[in-house]
């Protein structure tokens, strides 16, 4: 039968929860207290993957385990590893960015548009990360000023310029698009990393 802890201490599940998300469900309403969420899963040790909860039938799957852990974190827990997260991969782009720039000035093969892709989806997760950031602690960005301009208008500013990136891309406008990322993404990471430093101190403040 398996066994089930929550923050290391083992926990009963009702008989009637029939699928993984309704034992995810038992325990947010039962077991977890004010401001905590869920923060990681594991199955006989190993950590579950996002989106694959659906997967798993508590009769067909689950039971055929010996454990679950279930690991939880205040909300401002999860917000400060986002952070650190997107402060790492901000570090990693700003090298990045005038090589990818360099290349879609000569010839870009199949490896630049596979990176560009990424940075697409990278940039589009800070986006989304700092809305989420905004939304739980009610953030001001309006009045949240950086380099003495507002983080609303950089965040302005950045949607604009992925636009005309995409843009480029559509038109096959390749020193277009390098001018884009040197002259204006590459500028724009210190910005970001600013943001989210001023972000975690209001994260702070709100615990």
């Amino acid at each position: 039968m398996t066994r089930y802890f929550l923050d290391s201490q083992e926990i009963a599940i009702p008989t009637e929860a029939c699928s993984f998300n309704q034992v995810l469900k038992h325990v947010e309403s039962i077991h977890l207290p004010p401001n905590t969420v869920i923060r990681q899963i594991q199955i006989d040790g190993l950590p579950l993957m996002p989106d694959s909860s659906e997967q798993f039938n508590l009769q067909s799957e689950i039971e055929s385990r010996n454990r679950v852990d279930i690991f939880t974190g205040t909300i401002q827990d999860i917000a400060h590893d986002s952070i650190g997260e997107a402060l790492d991969y901000l570090y990693r782009v700003e090298t990045a960015i005038p090589s990818l720039s360099d290349t879609f000035q000569a010839s870009p093969g199949p490896e630049a548009f596979e990176s560009l892709r990424q940075l697409y989806e990278g940039l589009y997760w800070l986006n989304l990360l700092l809305d989420k950031l905004k939304a739980n602690f009610q953030i001001n960005y309006d009045g949240t000023l950086i380099q003495g301009v507002s983080a609303s208008e950089y965040h302005q500013r950045f949607i604009t310029i992925l636009r005309q990136l995409i843009e480029s891309q559509e038109r096959r406008d390749y020193v277009l698009i390098s001018d884009l990322l040197q002259y204006e993404i590459c500028p724009l990471v210190p910005v970001w990393r600013e943001m989210f430093q001023i972000v975690a101190e209001k994260v702070n403040t709100a615990q």
